[in-house]
């Protein structure tokens, strides 16, 4: 077991990139889609911010300076206003391309300095002496929670806001913590590795997302193309047969026919339409049944190849019968046929008149 083990992992595929295979366009692409997620998803991000800097500022009150709590929040609190400011000049002219791009930027720096301020607040909770408070480690953890679920779209805005933020709290508990201060340090430390990769792996998802629904586009585009190709090429193919001199008719496998070109009329005698349900026996003459037959179990095993038949009478109106030349097509497999395709012309109808049926 240990060595098939071995073997599977030594024939492992490499595994892609998620940049295999694309275009500089298709990057470009990827980007925009990635930096519009991101516009998505900055209001929530400053609302989260700005919520609970209200709640920190009513949790410390009485507890810390006023002037040190007050002055932070804020801050906090104008960042976040202007956050929302930025996010609603750019939603409202439908940035896109290079305005995409500079609100990327703004708002990068943005998170950069939320993370400063959020992670200030660890040492204003440590000259205070409420180190040991466990409000701070819960909003800071909800702080980056949030950063990472509104910012996912860009690695680098996660990191923009965790790594001050973390970092300074990591140092403030190592620094001011009476009891197990390095410990605690150590484990903000490993929680912010984990949320940098987690924000990494959620950004490589959702570019994976982006180039497998653009993939998606083009396939439907292109199917859409050939289904429209399909469409033309059979009402072309439907025109030439409408318009032409020969007789087209079409037997489903029982035997019926489905089709009747508009040239059966003047080979019948009757209109298309009457000619639409009978059956082989009520169309083609008995004594040139078991011919007609024949030719079509030879068709059968020749999918598309065109099997001559030089000569049969079909029943016209009146209950005479008319002699026609022509060939039979097995189409069974073919969309919209799906039955055996006989096209012929009228010849001699003298050639009909000695069969007993037709006196």
């Amino acid at each position: 077991m240990v060595a098939g083990l071995k073997s599977a992992l030594a024939n492992k595929p490499p595994r892609r990139t998620v940049d295999d295979g694309l275009t500089t366009a298709d990057r470009i692409n990827v980007k925009i889609e990635r930096y519009a997620l991101l516009l998505r998803g900055a209001p929530i991000a400053a609302m989260v911010s700005l919520c609970n800097a209200l709640i920190t500022l009513a949790v410390a009150w009485g507890r810390i300076d006023a002037v040190a709590i007050g002055s932070w929040a804020f801050a906090v609190i104008l960042l976040a206003l202007f956050r929302l400011l930025l996010w609603r000049r750019f939603s409202r002219t439908q940035a896109a391309g290079r305005g995409l791009l500079r609100f990327t930027r703004f708002h990068v720096v943005a998170m950069a300095l939320n993370g400063v301020l959020w992670g200030s607040l660890a040492p204003i909770f440590a000259m205070s002496g409420m180190m040991s408070n466990a409000f701070l480690p819960f909003i800071i953890a909800g702080m980056t929670a949030a950063a990472l679920a509104s910012a996912a779209a860009s690695w680098r805005s996660v990191l923009a806001f965790n790594v001050p933020a973390l970092g300074a709290a990591a140092v403030s508990y190592g620094v001011f913590a009476e009891h197990d201060g390095p410990l605690i340090a150590a484990v903000i430390l490993l929680y912010g590795a984990a949320t940098a990769y987690l924000a990494w792996t959620t950004q490589q998802m959702i570019v994976r997302s982006i180039r497998l629904r653009s993939r998606n586009d083009h396939l439907l585009t292109a199917l859409t193309k050939q289904v429209d190709a399909a469409h033309e090429a059979e009402q072309r193919y439907r025109a030439i047969v409408e318009s032409s001199s020969e007789v087209t008719l079409i037997f489903s496998p029982e035997g019926v026919v489905t089709y009747a070109s508009p040239a059966a009329e003047s080979a019948f005698g009757a209109p298309p339409q009457n000619i639409l349900g009978l059956s082989t026996q009520e169309v083609v003459h008995p004594d040139d049944l078991e011919q007609f037959r024949a030719v079509g179990g030879k068709s059968l095993s020749k999918l598309g190849e065109v099997m001559p038949l030089h000569h049969v009478c079909m029943r016209a109106s009146g209950g005479s019968y008319v002699n026609l030349s022509g060939r039979l097509t097995n189409m069974l497999y073919v969309p919209g046929v799906e039955g055996f395709v006989f096209s012929g012309a009228k010849v001699d109808n003298e050639a009909c008149a000695h069969l007993p049926a037709a006196e």
